[in-house]
């Protein structure tokens, strides 16, 4: 709310902003008009409303200065703290916003007063007012929030609603203020003098990360405690300080009675303390029992007495300044803010190498043993090196006590060693975070190893055995979330952590171990730090700076903790986001298993509502369901693949820069990040030890849980439109989907593994592919159809046809509406009186107002009379319905419903494509048909059989013709280069080919053992015609035929030019050799089919639409079969399944020819076909008959068996011809 309010309002000055809602936005669009300024109650009614939406991070502004808490420009009063009367606010207590502050000390922008918000509080000796962001820790306290003076119309709607105080409590009753509420409500004094501070002390003043003062009124002993600053919200706590509570200490090194500012003021360099991360609203606090009493610990001045008992926290890093890089001074690094331990400590069972895994702060402090006496130990003892120690801090020259070793604050980055470490000791501890991730704790039989590698573990406590105190649990909780939130949450320590000595990341597996391990631990932590790291993959690279001025815009409102990244390591941060999400799915072993939640999620469902699985099963399907419906994984998840479109944005940017200066341009960041899933192939072993059958089921994990991670994103961010958004998490889930299936072959992952189905049952089968069709494609949408292969086979079929229907019936009421006004002009009572006009005008009209396209054919020329049917007929004629009239000169009464437009189509194709005309040529093993190498046959012919195929498969038909898929990829555009795209229709040369490209040269020598030369050959009418390959691009035509021609120096096929010969001789089989008839055939083929309705298709698919699927299964056929006047359980029935069971191939063939007039199954398999028997009376003296339009056999009931196989035989071979279709 106050982010959106504040943008409203005030806008985040940056001159390229292009968010709506944002002020800066509205400001540039006006290009100097005067624009008004939302009023507060104008601001909070739109903020409420953008806030409420399904996604109400959607329309916040991206800039980082509209997160701020206050105006860009304006003054921003000095912070106090003290006592006010009861009842009453002092007007002189404003608040500051540290990184406001900071942001105008880098941008000098001008400051301006702004609205406060305070907390009263009640009690017998006085009460004082701090910000609400602080706690209180007194009863009888009333929160109010001040606003700007305005003026107040009573009679306003808007006022009156939304300026109440139940919709501005929207804007201050945040979860921080709430836990105020609930914290400081229904307890007496008593009661919480046992768990909580006493009021604030008075006469103090915090000093905060670059001198600003907080002041603070001190009515008894104790000092303030700094809390961390949480987005831009101060918190400002206190601290007991009853002497009593504590046992005294002794302290050696520093006289209790010094002054801690001017030891400050003697330092002459700011003071930096560790950061702290928590993890929920109530802040761990420590134990009085391990904390030093006499050591001031914060940046404090004032003068300590005797019993005052410190208890602070360090600030958080981001309202910190930088890290002084030279050593510190004994005086210094005592009086630094520290996290004070008493006995948690690392050992290892060997040596400890140089690590660089401690903090930025590594001092050495003094820590209280359990019987109260103060030691000091060097960071040596705690696994630090001595290089690291001279980094960030000196240790001090004193006497050192081996027992008792200082806890380091955080580490700047996590080995395996180590965060195998941590994650046993939260396990062992019981201080994990509880979670519905499965398995919820990693048991010894998981775990992997190193090879020789370090085993860490925790020195115990004596006596040897005993448990770890539950104070000294919780430092080492805290320690160890600290590290995860400081590594995690950077881009720079993340990549040192899963990165080896040579910098090169881990392999995916290991990845996907440790956030398995580290996510099993702290799940909510960890995905909120990558969260936090995904967020500087927005930040264009530094190479645009220098070249975009929105780059120039972007790169000034960095801040430290947000520096961008380049192209190659930001791959390397989505790769290990990537294996988070993975590892926060449950661990599944099996494929199979895999595969079928993968098809379940792909359906939008939970269970598979029709199976009849076991409990286990419903289980996995609710494991699966807490997974995925995790919140923190699904920020993290929306987050990750939102960066995907905007980092792919910017490598297109660097790419054109690239070109111009002739460099070479960066990988695409998904190419990056999806080269490192086939860890086998690269040859890079994993670094801890898996079994080979988990290395190869990883494999087959990492791609399948994203897939369904960038599928959950797809189906919860979808709107329910074909057309989603090219940026944002949509955008950047659809192309990883993308990205994975031009890849997934070698990753073994079928086409079913990347179906939604859930789209197909939203859309509408009719309307969006037409506005697909006509949508132009641009870089701010995408549609679903664009990627086809998110749909069933079948389904892309239905919205082909749908196309093509849609066409069909434009083109038919076009010619209707034509008939009917040319009937209104000629008809009688009109102006056109003469006779002869209208029977010219009616002639004239006779194209434009023909509502079908009619075919005269003779049985006995159905080729030519196809051909002069369909020559030079205009494209309107072609779009409308087809009628054909088949054998009506011989006496047939076809009445065409669809049968003798199958019947049609089979005798025309199986004319035209008859290899004795020279068109065409039939392998003898494969029957497929190709085009023959410079046919004598006419160009027109190949355009004329390819209208013939267009009309056919226009009309939703299909035809009995048999090409190879390299056809078909060359109707998609696709290029035919490899061998496996031959190997259907040329099997015999593909493996002579393979065979030569796998020969080993020391059983023979190339040129010897094959004996070929670099020249295509072929044979043209008994004799062989050849070209040397790279000599010439063009085959000779039939009538430039020259046999002479021939070479007879071409150079042999050897071991250095044998690829080469399998790709030429590839391109020549396929493109050179037959090119100008494949064109003409190509210009047919696209006379009644759109270009871009087919890209629908792979080749497969493609041709099944053409040839349909040849293969019949009699069981299926039986499962889809209807029945009228017949029960399946019937004698004659089962007795007529039971004789086609033992049909051969032809035999079926023929059946379903007989019945649907077509020997192919349509696409989608028996269940899209109609195959209906119908009783036709009781007698043993008729046929079988059928309506092949309708897809109906026409079976009487027989005596017996034997009359029903004989009479079915007989139709079966005397089935030409039609009485009734």
């Amino acid at each position: 709310m106050t982010r959106y309010i504040l943008q409203l309002r005030y806008g985040c000055q940056s001159k390229t902003c292009t968010t709506p809602t944002c002020f800066s936005c509205r400001k540039a669009l006006a290009q100097g008009a005067p624009v008004r300024r939302y009023n507060p109650t104008s601001a909070r009614t739109l903020a409420i409303y953008l806030a409420s939406q399904d996604n109400p991070e959607r329309a916040l502004c991206r800039n980082l200065t509209s997160n701020l808490p206050f105006p860009p420009t304006g003054k921003h009063p000095k912070i106090t703290v003290q006592n006010s009367p009861p009842n009453q606010v002092s007007d002189g207590s404003n608040r500051q916003d540290l990184a406001s502050m900071e942001q105008d000390g880098n941008n000098g922008s001008k400051t301006a007063p702004v609205s406060r918000s305070t907390v009263q509080r009640d009690g017998s000796d006085g009460q004082a007012a701090v910000p609400i962001h602080g706690k209180p820790r007194r009863k009888g306290f009333t929160i109010t929030s001040l606003e700007e003076p305005r003026a107040m119309d009573h009679r306003s709607f808007v006022q009156n609603v939304f300026g109440t105080a139940a919709f501005k409590m929207v804007e201050w009753l945040t979860p921080r203020n709430l836990e105020i509420l609930a914290s400081s409500g229904g307890t007496n004094s008593e009661e919480r003098g046992k768990d909580r501070p006493d009021p604030l002390p008075a006469q103090a003043t915090v000093l905060i990360g670059g001198g600003t003062e907080v002041k603070l009124d001190e009515k008894s002993t104790g000092i303030a405690e700094s809390m961390p600053f949480r987005e831009s919200n101060a918190e400002t706590k206190t601290t007991p300080s009853n002497p009593s509570q504590r046992p005294p200490t002794k302290l050696s090194t520093m006289p209790p009675t010094e002054n801690i500012a001017d030891r400050l003021s003697d330092s002459k360099r700011p003071l930096t303390s560790a950061p702290t991360h928590q993890t929920s609203a109530n802040v761990r606090r420590r134990s009085p029992e391990l904390v030093d009493p006499s050591i001031p610990k914060g940046i404090l001045s004032l003068s300590p007495k005797k019993d005052s008992q410190p208890d602070i926290r360090p600030l958080a890093r981001e309202m910190l300044p930088a890290r002084s890089k030279r050593r510190s001074s004994q005086q210094t690094i005592i009086t630094s803010p520290q996290l004070p331990t008493s006995e948690p400590r690392l050992s290892v069972d060997s040596q400890v190498s140089s690590d660089e895994a401690i903090a930025e702060q590594r001092p050495i402090v003094p820590v209280s043993n359990m019987d109260g006496e103060m030691q000091t130990s060097t960071s040596a003892e705690a696994g630090v090196s001595e290089n690291d120690t001279e980094e960030a801090i000196s240790t001090i020259s004193s006497p050192v006590s081996t027992k008792d070793t200082a806890l380091p604050q955080s580490l700047s980055r996590l080995s395996v060693e180590m965060i195998e470490f941590v994650c046993d000791i939260l396990q062992t501890d019981d201080t994990d975070e509880k979670h519905f991730l499965q398995p919820q704790r990693v048991h010894d039989g998981l775990k992997r190893r190193q090879s020789n590698a370090l085993l860490l573990k925790r020195r115990p406590l004596p006596p040897t055995g005993s448990s770890y105190p539950s104070g000294l649990r919780s430092q080492w909780h805290a320690f160890i979330e600290q590290s995860f939130f400081d590594v995690l949450c950077k881009p720079d320590s993340l990549l040192r952590s899963f990165s080896n000595d040579e910098k090169r990341l881990f392999d995916t597996q290991t990845i996907w171990y440790l956030m398995f391990r580290m996510t099993r631990v702290a799940p909510s932590l960890v995905f909120d730090s990558l969260w936090n790291v995904a967020g500087t993959l927005f930040l264009p690279p530094e190479k645009l700076e220098a070249t975009y001025d929105w780059a120039k815009d972007s790169q000034s409102q960095k801040t430290v903790a947000s520096k961008s990244v380049s192209n190659q390591n930001a791959a390397q941060v989505l790769n290990i986001c990537l294996q988070a999400l993975v590892a926060a799915a449950p661990l599944v072993t099996d494929a199979s298993q895999l595969a079928n939640m993968s098809r379940i999620r792909s359906d939008g469902l939970i269970l598979r509502s029709k199976d009849s699985s076991a409990v286990e099963a419903i289980e996995l399907c609710l494991q699966y369901e807490d997974a995925f419906s995790d919140e923190m994984a699904m920020r993290l998840a929306r987050r990750v693949f939102a960066a995907i479109p905007t980092r792919r944005r910017y490598g297109e940017l660097l790419e054109h820069h690239s070109i111009q200066r002739g460099e070479k341009a960066d990988p695409d960041v998904l190419d990056s990040v999806l080269a490192t899933f086939k860890s086998l192939d690269l040859g890079t072993p994993p670094m801890l030890n898996f079994p080979d059958i988990e290395r190869d089921f990883h494999e087959k994990r990492v791609p399948t849980l994203i897939l369904d991670w960038a599928r959950t994103v797809l189906l919860q961010g979808w709107e329910g439109g074909a057309e989603i958004p090219n940026d944002g998490p949509l955008g950047g889930a659809l192309a990883m989907i993308a990205a994975i299936y031009k890849i997934r072959k070698p990753l073994r992952i079928g086409d079913f593994s990347f179906r939604i189905e859930y789209f197909a049952e939203r859309l509408d089968s009719v309307d969006m592919p037409l506005e697909w069709l006509d949508s132009v494609p641009n870089k701010r949408t995408v549609h679903l159809l664009d990627h086809p292969f998110l749909f069933q086979p079948s389904t892309l079929v239905t919205y082909f046809r749908a196309i093509n229907y849609s066409r069909m019936n434009e083109a038919h009421e076009t010619a209707k509406a034509t008939y009917n006004l040319m009937r209104s002009t000629i008809s009688e009572g009109n102006l056109m009186t003469d006779v002869d006009r209208r029977r010219r005008l009616s002639d004239r009209l006779s194209t434009a107002i023909s509502k079908f396209i009619v075919l005269e054919i003779r049985r006995n020329n159905v080729l030519l009379d196809t051909f002069n049917s369909i020559w030079r007929r205009e494209e309107r004629e072609l779009m409308r319905p087809l009628k054909i009239r088949l054998g009506e000169d011989g006496g047939e009464e076809g009445l065409d419903s669809g049968g003798v437009q199958q019947e049609f189509f089979r005798l025309a194709i199986a004319e035209a494509l008859n290899p004795d005309y020279g068109a065409f040529t039939v392998d003898s093993r494969t029957k497929m048909t190709w085009f023959q190498p410079g046919s004598p046959e006419p160009l027109w012919k190949f355009e004329l059989i390819g209208m013939i195929i267009s009309l056919a498969i226009y009309n939703g038909l299909t035809l009995p013709v048999t090409f190879p898929k390299a056809l078909y990829r060359k109707l998609l555009g696709q290029d035919v280069t490899e061998l496996h795209h031959i190997e259907d229709g040329w099997p015999d040369l593909a493996n002579g080919l393979t065979t030569l490209l796998e020969w080993d040269e020391s059983e023979g020598l190339v040129e010897d053992i094959f004996a070929r030369t670099y020249e295509f050959s072929v044979e043209q009418f008994g004799k062989p015609v050849s070209r040397q390959m790279g000599m010439a691009n063009n085959w000779p035509q039939f009538e430039d035929l020259n046999y002479s021609s021939n070479p007879t120096d071409a150079p042999m096929v050897t071991n250095e030019n044998r690829n080469s010969y399998v790709s030429d001789y590839i391109k020549w089989l396929t493109e050179i050799s037959i090119r100008p008839q494949f064109m003409a055939f190509q210009s047919g083929f696209f006379s009644c089919i759109d270009r871009r309705s087919i890209s629908l298709f792979d080749s497969s698919t493609l041709q099944s639409v053409v040839e349909g699927i040849q293969e019949i299964d009699i069981p299926e056929l039986r499962r889809a079969t209807r029945y009228i006047g017949w029960e399946a359980s019937h004698r004659t029935v089962r007795d007529f399944w039971s004789i086609v069971k033992r049909f051969d191939f032809d035999q079926k063939k023929k059946l379903l020819e007989f019945v649907t007039a077509s020997d192919r199954v349509p696409v989608g398999g028996m269940g899209n076909l109609q195959f209906t028997l119908q009783r036709n009376g009781v007698d043993d003296g008729h046929l079988p008959t059928s309506y092949t339009c309708y897809g109906i056999l026409l079976l009487p009931e027989y005596s017996s068996k034997d009359v029903l196989r004989q009479k079915l035989a007989m139709a079966l071979e005397n089935s030409k011809g039609f009485g009734f279709a």
